[in-house]
């Protein structure tokens, strides 16, 4: 039987791109087509992973064959796409990233993170944390690690480490021994047709969990929640992060410092914690873990990009991760200006959230709003990013594009700037990092 070999489409997404050193890791050939070059698809050609940049089936490789070669798709590729129309003509096997990263995970002991917010965060912590105790683990993570940098960590086979994606009811292939579920607030409502239905999707997912659910404060599930069977007390603000004391499912306190900025990344600490703590990990190696972290790509990452100007980049892409932003930066820098950049990400997400988006933006001293970032959707009339910046309420506010964010930076002598959003900005955030440097 010939081995097998997986063409990715949309390689340089984060998803697809630790499945592609997951497989090579194999011994399978890996290749994939992605429509920019980005630093994910650089780092992946770096190993030898053919990346494609356009549709052309001349450039294909020669392995890539219907008999032996899968097709992995994200959620962004449509039916339309040329590549995929082509491998459908040709008769290839393709799967969603979501099926195959299942058909892994199951097959080991699982170990998943959902919730609306903080997955991210808390299973990058949590990876970090398996790291540090030296037990056997891969990890596909949905960030690229600071100290690591990459989103796929393999040590061994006998524990797979995920982000349970709650789109397209993805999470609900997993079978998780373990899980954590971070926050309830309903979100990808193009998808589920009611905040009920977010909520009965999470309530199934609960129930194929087969061994331990650690909850957030709010999760309203069966399980071991943060804030009653898992606590921290004694907080204080500490160098890059903070001192507190982990009461995890013990009335003995666990003294730790958190190397992580903002309240809703001491909870995801916790949580990261409590998940490792319920598996067995030792509370040396949580310890040692929550105080050497050092981040995640995208994800509250503060530099100081001039003397006393701050540029935040985060993910925050729904009005709750943006009031988690604030709120950090009125803890950090109570007397400093604050500037938010909101990229806004999906249309059917802006138009479910327009008042909550513009309430929140309104928090801040200077309110940008860019364009509308499409990912998979088409226009929806009416929704726009300047029908979002007319419903916020400041007299400091307007819509701006990419290009002009580097000049404002310039023109700012000290404050802070966030720059938010799922799309493209990140790469903005590159940019200006270097410029820094």
């Amino acid at each position: 039987m010939k081995p097998k070999h997986y063409f990715f489409l949309g390689i340089g997404g984060i998803g697809n791109s630790a499945l592609a050193q997951y497989f090579l890791q194999q011994g399978s050939q890996v290749a994939g087509y992605d429509r920019v070059q980005s630093l994910v698809t650089k780092k992946l050609e770096a190993q030898d992973i053919d990346v494609v940049y356009e549709f052309d089936s001349k450039a294909l490789p020669d392995f890539v064959d219907r008999q032996t070669t899968t097709i992995v798709c994200t959620a962004a590729i449509k039916k339309d796409q040329p590549w995929y129309r082509y491998f459908i003509e040709q008769g290839f096997t393709i799967e969603k990233r979501a099926k195959v990263l299942a058909q892994i995970a199951n097959a080991q002991i699982c170990v998943a993170v959902a919730g609306t917010h903080g997955k991210t965060t808390t299973l990058a912590l949590l990876t970090h944390i398996f790291k540090t105790a030296q037990w056997p683990f891969t990890a596909f993570v949905g960030g690229i690690l600071e100290g690591y940098k990459t989103n796929y960590i393999h040590t061994g086979n006998r524990y797979v480490l995920v982000e349970a994606d709650e789109f397209d009811r993805s999470f609900l292939q997993l079978q998780p021994s373990f899980a954590a579920i971070t926050s309830l607030d309903p979100d990808h409502l193009d998808i589920y047709d009611s905040p009920k239905a977010f909520q009965e999707a999470f309530e199934t997912f609960a129930a194929q969990v087969t061994e331990v659910t650690v909850l957030g404060p709010e999760v309203a599930l069966k399980g071991l929640r943060i804030g009653e069977a898992y606590q921290v007390k004694n907080t204080k603000l500490e160098g890059v992060g903070y001192g507190a004391d982990f009461y995890l499912n013990s009335e003995d306190a666990l003294p730790v410092e958190v190397a992580v900025i903002g309240p809703h990344n001491l909870k995801n600490a916790l949580m990261a914690a409590a998940l490792a703590h319920e598996i067995g990990i030792p509370s040396q190696a949580i310890q040692e873990a929550l105080a050497s972290f050092q981040g995640i790509q995208r994800r509250m990452h503060v530099i100081e990009w001039q003397p006393e100007l701050f540029l935040v980049d985060d993910y925050a892409h729904h009005p709750t991760e943006i009031q988690a932003v604030y709120d950090t930066l009125q803890e950090r820098y109570p007397k400093m200006e604050k500037t938010v950049v909101f990229q806004p990400h999906l249309y059917s997400r802006t138009k479910d959230f327009f008042e909550d988006f513009a309430k929140v933006l309104a928090l801040f001293d200077r309110v940008f709003v860019l364009p509308i970032y499409p990912a998979r959707e088409e226009p929806i009339e009416g929704v726009t990013a300047e029908a979002l910046l007319d419903r916020v309420e400041h007299a400091d506010k307007a819509l701006i594009l990419k290009k002009q964010i580097s000049p404002m930076m310039s023109q700012l002598a000290k404050g802070v700037v966030a720059l938010l959003g799922a799309g493209d900005i990140g790469n903005v955030a590159a940019e200006l990092k270097q410029i820094s440097i």
